[in-house]
């Protein structure tokens, strides 16, 4: 009779061992694939309509089959935005193609349903949404760094609010300072940071705030806060999975982003409350 012996410390190094070749870095070769796909007759909202009173803006185009390519206008539709018993509508710019201004300035309210429709020709698409809002935010600070003389922001705000949502916007200007003026010198930058309801490993692994801009002194900053739902939050959340969070173990699968545009359409309709400071780096 021959015995048999049980080691479970192998079972354990086995898996360790496994584990291990995960996480060790593989050899890596430079491919080219060459993408096909169909060109998809559809459109691309980016539209957020706020609380402030003036001239509102849509933005609408086409979706692009290869990375990097422009995407190209969706002209000549016809937008309009309703609420209630009120009806805006919007007009293509004649300078900027697939750039929607509404014929009037008007402003959203809080707990009203904002409904977007589009048409052209025989395509009718519709989205609708309401506007949260917004609560004061801690004004960021600006962090000295001597061996660049130059400063870079430290946000104030926290990543993570079981109470609300939030996104933060900053605009960096520099071109006026003398030595920034040339067409082709980096002078102006554009950040966003923001507050969600949810914790996610690659959010923790990979923090928002990995990425810095270092600008002069003298800089304009202008900082604005908007108030998400949770519709958007949640929205805005699947957009960083795809993009700033990915790259780690924990990251998700790849997929298209579910907006609320309908009958097929890509992108988001937003309505936002909107505060805003601006600030002199000195």
């Amino acid at each position: 009779m021959h015995k048999k012996f049980y080691f479970p410390g192998i079972r354990f190094f086995a898996l360790a061992c496994i584990f291990t070749c995960m996480l060790m870095p593989g050899c890596e070769k430079e491919a080219d694939w060459e993408l096909y796909g169909t060109k998809l007759n559809t459109v691309v909202v980016d539209g957020m309509i706020t609380n402030e009173f003036q001239i509102q803006q849509i933005q609408l185009s086409r979706p692009v089959m290869e990375m990097n390519e422009l995407p190209e206008p969706f002209t000549g539709a016809s937008v309009s935005v309703s609420w209630g018993q009120q009806t805006v509508f919007f007009s293509e710019s004649a300078t900027e193609p697939g750039i929607y201004y509404s014929n009037q300035p008007f402003a959203t309210a809080v707990d009203i349903d904002y409904i977007l429709h589009i048409q052209k020709d025989d395509l009718v698409f519709n989205a609708q949404t309401h506007m949260v809002p917004v609560s004061p935010f801690s004004t960021p600070t600006f962090q000295f760094h001597p061996s660049l003389n130059k400063y870079s922001i430290n946000w104030n705000n926290s990543q993570y609010s079981p109470f609300e949502q939030a996104m933060y916007e900053a605009i960096i200007d520099w071109s006026h300072i003398p030595g920034y003026e040339h067409p082709d010198s980096l002078s102006m930058a554009r950040m966003l940071y923001y507050t969600l309801n949810t914790i996610d490993v690659s959010f923790l692994i990979f923090p928002q705030d990995k990425e810095e801009v270092f600008f002069p002194a003298g800089s304009i900053v202008s900082f604005s806060k908007y108030s998400l739902n949770d519709d958007f939050g949640a929205y805005l959340r699947a957009l960083l999975s795809e993009t700033q969070w990915q790259g780690s173990l924990f990251e998700a699968a790849r997929s298209n982003l579910t907006g609320n545009i309908s009958n097929g359409g890509l992108g988001y309709f937003s309505a936002c409350a909107v505060i805003r400071i601006m600030l002199v780096v000195e």
